[in-house]
């Protein structure tokens, strides 16, 4: 339960994440989100409202940005064929004085990456699309009986 006011007054952000993907700890990662859905099924027969709902299909994606040193590291880990090899990316959020809350994105796959670079300071950045096979939470899984 969340408890507010917060005795710290903190709540997790961006620096409060150490990103793993595979064997790999990225620290130059400047955003991860990801979405899962479970869209369920309706039968409602000859009815104007719904009798019953089936348990659904799951889906789940996500993205990260990451500057482009990084991402050839990333892909030479992969090796070969880097779009079809899956991975597993985690992600630990910890601040002082709270719990730390681990999110599992299992079984992802490159579906898109973008480059570039533009004048100025910043840095060659690489964004990139994964399909997921799941998110966990702190271990739990959003489907009860997942297979993989």
């Amino acid at each position: 339960m969340a408890t507010y006011p917060l005795i710290n007054g903190r709540k997790y952000d961006h620096s409060s994440v150490e990103i793993q993907i595979g064997s790999t700890l990225f620290t130059g990662i400047e955003s991860l989100e990801w979405t899962q859905t479970l869209e369920p099924g309706q039968v409602r027969g000859s009815r104007a409202e719904k009798l019953a709902r089936t348990t659904g299909e799951h889906d789940a994606e996500g993205s990260f940005s990451l500057p482009l040193e990084d991402f050839a590291e990333l892909i030479a880990e992969l090796g070969d064929g880097y779009m079809q090899v899956p991975f597993n990316l985690v992600a630990n959020y910890s601040d002082e004085g709270s719990n730390v809350t681990n999110v599992q994105l299992i079984g992802c796959r490159i579906t898109e990456h973008t480059g570039g670079s533009e004048t100025g300071g910043d840095p060659a950045m690489e964004e990139v699309s994964i399909d997921v096979m799941r998110a966990e939470i702190n271990g739990l899984r959003p489907v009860i009986g997942m297979l993989v």
